[in-house]
């Protein structure tokens, strides 16, 4: 519909409730006057990436229920006339080049259930009047600029199930309260500048995935890290994280994937240990393969010492960077075709008949 002048949209009729338009090729500016039709309740105009203009100030339809401009070249400020969408449900403008800081108006609504800026170029503070939304499920505010630290205390986000805020600049801690939650299933806080320990978590959680990799998250792992009996995936990478591993953490049985490189952790991986690890399919302490142990990348920590390995058939082993002494486990033999790399020294072992 690229050739579609935008000025023959004025003349919808004022009775239209439901208007999408996604992925139509549309070219040219916004007519403001679309989201003002009284009885609009849907306007989708995602996937318009040469459709651009500002998001209007004032009189947007009051019934509206779903708002979807993501994708697109809408410019500007997020109006604070959003927070008089009472009846919205849903709230999608991700991947445009919104600026400045997002309106601390939402505590009003109470229907939001969805509500997406991410990779757009706002800034400023976290607007708490979010956290406080009942019934929203999933919240993505990544790869923008926003900054300041998160909530002390959060009690009304009872449904949700995701929460994105990568690629920002959040400082302050990790509070408990992300994994008191009770229905998420993801949270992700990578690249952000987050300090200080990880708060100890009190209660079992529902969490499944945790990324808090990219920070600057000091102390040890929390032993608490048990409590998080659901955990699939656990990112924390490139902190300044030291101690030992805690035995806690391989006892996590739905655990697939554990990345704890580029820290400053220390002590011993034990074989006991890893061999409670029955569902673990990657490993990074920088990748490991689980399935016949393909790849195990310990790199960058202080780790002293490795016991025996499992399985037979690891063909990467990484110990770049670690404090280990001692002898190499004569059980390396028995795998088919071994690249270990020893600081800058890569050594290949065949298989010994």
């Amino acid at each position: 519909m690229s050739d579609v002048a935008l000025t023959s949209f004025l003349n919808l009729s004022s009775s239209l409730e439901h208007l999408s338009l996604s992925y139509c090729q549309l070219y040219g500016e916004f007519p403001t006057q679309v989201s003002q039709l009284p009885n609009l309740k849907v306007l989708n105009l995602r996937g318009n990436e040469n459709f651009t203009g500002y998001l209007p100030n004032t009189n947007w339809s009051s019934g509206l229920e779903l708002l979807d401009l993501s994708l697109c070249g809408f410019k500007g400020s997020i109006p604070a006339s959003f927070g008089n969408l009472t009846q919205i449900i849903s709230i999608h403008l991700q991947g445009n080049s919104l600026e400045g800081q997002i309106p601390d108006v939402f505590g009003n609504l109470k229907k939001l259930t969805s509500l997406s800026f991410s990779s757009n170029n706002l800034s400023g503070p976290l607007p708490i009047t979010i956290f406080n939304l009942t019934k929203i499920t999933h919240l993505d505010l990544s790869n923008n600029h926003l900054e300041g630290p998160l909530p002390n205390h959060v009690s009304g986000l009872q449904f949700l199930d995701e929460l994105l805020l990568y690629n920002n600049s959040i400082t302050g801690g990790v509070p408990s309260w992300l994994f008191t939650l009770p229905s998420l299933l993801l949270v992700d806080l990578g690249y952000n500048k987050l300090v200080g320990p990880i708060d100890r978590i009190q209660k079992p959680s529902s969490t499944q995935e945790v990324d808090l990799s990219y920070n600057n998250i000091s102390d040890s792992i929390p032993y608490s890290i048990f409590y998080l009996v659901n955990l699939t995936k656990l990112h924390l990478s490139s902190n300044n994280l030291s101690g030992p591993i805690p035995d806690s953490i391989f006892d996590l049985a739905y655990l697939t994937l554990l990345d704890l490189s580029s820290n400053n952790l220390s002590g011993v991986i034990k074989s006991d240990m890893l061999s409670k690890l029955t569902s673990l399919k990657f490993i990074n302490v920088s990748t490991v393969r689980w399935e016949g142990l393909l790849w195990l990348d310990l790199s960058h920590n202080f780790l002293t010492a490795l016991e025996q390995f499992p399985g037979n058939s690891l063909e990467y082993l990484n110990l770049h960077s670690n404090f280990l002494t001692g002898n190499i486990t004569s059980s390396i033999c028995n795998w088919s075709q071994l690249t270990i790399w020893f600081g800058w020294l890569c050594s290949q072992f065949q298989r010994i008949n």
